[in-house]
C-alpha cells in the first residue's frame, strides 16, 4: 500500500525518481526509493516525513487504503502533452475521484451510494458509420430526456446523469480526459469519469466534454479513427441533425460570420464547429466550407473567435458535498477548503472573524475553558482517528 501511495504521489508531483533524489538533496538514493515504490522495502518513520514533505502531502496518505481505481480511456491521439505532465494529471483526477468517492458514499440513498439519475452513462456500444454515431448520440438525448433544444449547461447535466466531471486547471495543451472510476467496497460500481480544462472558454469546453463522453458511450478501436468518431459524437449530441436543419436549412450557399456567432451563444457551440457540422451534414459544400476554414485562419479566428467569448462551466457536484459535509459537522473547514479551495468564500472569513470577536469579548476564565475542552477534543480525535494513528502504528512496527 504505501509502495503505490509513494509512487502516486511521486507522479502527482510531476517527479521522476532521480528529481526527488535531487529535491531531497540527495537523502535517499533511486534504488531505495524503487525499492519503496515496489513493496520490496518499507520506509521508516524519519524517511517518511522527509518523503511527505518533498512531495507535498501529509505522511498519512502513505497510508491510506485506495478508494477507487481507475481505468482511463485514451488521451487525444495528436496529445503534445508530455508524459510527466499526463502522469500528473493522471494521478490529480485519481486523487480527486478518491475524495468524491468518499463524500458520495457519506449521504447514502436507500443503503446505497448516492445516485443522481435513474439513468445514467450507458455502457460502450459499437459504431459502424457515422450515421450510427448520430444515432447514439441521438438515442442518448433521448434517455435523458433533452429533447433537441440547446443544453443550457453540459457540465451540469452530466452530473445530473451520474457522472463524475472535473475541470482542472491544467497545460493549456490538455484538452479533456475521460474514465471509469470502479469504487473499491461498493460492489464494483462503476462511475462515468469526464474532465476538461478550467482554463478554455465555455465552447470549447463543453465540446471537450461531449468529445470525452463519446468515448464512454462509443467502443474504442485504439485508432484515430476513435477521434474523428469522438467529434462526430460531440456535435451531434450538441447539435443534432434536427436542430441544424431548422437552425440553417437544408441548403446553403454561404452562411454569414454573425448567424455563425449567434448560433455560437444559443448552443454553445463554436463558430468552427458549427461550419464543421454543417459541411458534414451537406448542408454546406467541402469547398465553401474549406475556403471560409483559410479565412479564420487568415484572421486568427483559429485562435480566438471574434465576439463575446462563451462563459466557462464550473462543476457543482463536489462542491456541494463537501459545504453538506461540512455543514452536518462531519469535516471541518479547514478540511473543507483543502478538499475545494475557496469553497467557503461566502462566509468563511466573516465566520471566522465574527466567532474572534465573541472570543475576544469572553473573560480570561472563559476563554481558558474553552482552551480546555478545544485540547480534550483534539486528544480524543486523535485517539479515535485511524488516520491520524497510523503513522506511529508503522513506526513501532518498522522499528520492531
Amino acid at each position: 500500500m504505501i509502495g503505490e501511495r509513494l509512487k502516486q504521489a511521486r507522479l502527482g508531483a510531476g517527479l521522476s525518481m532521480e528529481a526527488l533524489v535531487a529535491k531531497m538533496d540527495h537523502f535517499l538514493t533511486k534504488q531505495a526509493i524503487s525499492k519503496y515504490e515496489t513493496g520490496k522495502s518499507v520506509p521508516g518513520s524519519e524517511v517518511l516525513v522527509r518523503l511527505a514533505d518533498a512531495l507535498g502531502v501529509k505522511t498519512s496518505y502513505f497510508m491510506q487504503e485506495p478508494k477507487v481505481k481507475v481505468e482511463f480511456i485514451a488521451y487525444r491521439k495528436h496529445s503534445r502533452l508530455p508524459k510527466a505532465e499526463a502522469n500528473r494529471l493522471q494521478v490529480q483526477i485519481t486523487d480527486h475521484l478518491e475524495h468524491y468517492c468518499w463524500l458520495a458514499s457519506l449521504f447514502p440513498v436507500d443503503g446505497k451510494l448516492e445516485r443522481r439519475a435513474t439513468v445514467g452513462v450507458p455502457k460502450a456500444r459499437q459504431a459502424k458509420s457515422v450515421d450510427d454515431v448520430e444515432k447514439i448520440a441521438k438515442e442518448l438525448r433521448e434517455d435523458w430526456k433533452i429533447g433537441l433544444d440547446p443544453i443550457e449547461n453540459l457540465a451540469e447535466t452530466l452530473e445530473d446523469h451520474a457522472a463524475a466531471v472535473l475541470a482542472l486547471d491544467a497545460d493549456e495543451r490538455f484538452d479533456g480526459h475521460s474514465a471509469w472510476a470502479t469504487i473499491l467496497g461498493d460492489d464494483g460500481r462503476k462511475v462515468p469519469v469526464l474532465v476538461t480544462n478550467a482554463a478554455m472558454s465555455g465552447d470549447r469546453q463543453r465540446f471537450n466534454l461531449a468529445h470525452e463522453l463519446g468515448h464512454l458511450v462509443i467502443k474504442q478501436k485504439q485508432t484515430k479513427e476513435d477521434e474523428e468518431i469522438a467529434h462526430r459524437f460531440a456535435a451531434a449530441f450538441l447539435v443534432p441533425d434536427e436542430a441544424a436543419y431548422k437552425e440553417l436549412g437544408r441548403s446553403r450557399s454561404r452562411i454569414e460570420f454573425d448567424e455563425l456567432l449567434l448560433l455560437k451563444h444559443k448552443y454553445g457551440l463554436s463558430m468552427q464547429a458549427w461550419l464543421r457540422r454543417a459541411k458534414d451534414l451537406g448542408i454546406i459544400s467541402p469547398s465553401w466550407y474549406k475556403n471560409t476554414v483559410v479565412i479564420f485562419r487568415k484572421r486568427k479566428w483559429h485562435r480566438q473567435e471574434p465576439g463575446k467569448q462563451v462563459a466557462p462551466e464550473q462543476p457543482l457536484r463536489f462542491k456541494q458535498l463537501v459545504l453538506r459535509a461540512m455543514a452536518e459537522g462531519i469535516i471541518s473547514r479547514e478540511r473543507a477548503e483543502e478538499l475545494n479551495p475557496g469553497v467557503v468564500s461566502l462566509n468563511g472569513k466573516e465566520g471566522e472573524m465574527a466567532k474572534a470577536k465573541k472570543i475576544a469579548a469572553l473573560s480570561l476564565d472563559e476563554r481558558r475553558k474553552l482552551l480546555e475542552a478545544a485540547a480534550e477534543r483534539a486528544a480524543h480525535e486523535y485517539e479515535t482517528d485511524k488516520e491520524l494513528t497510523a503513522f506511529t502504528e508503522l513506526d513501532g512496527a518498522v522499528n520492531d
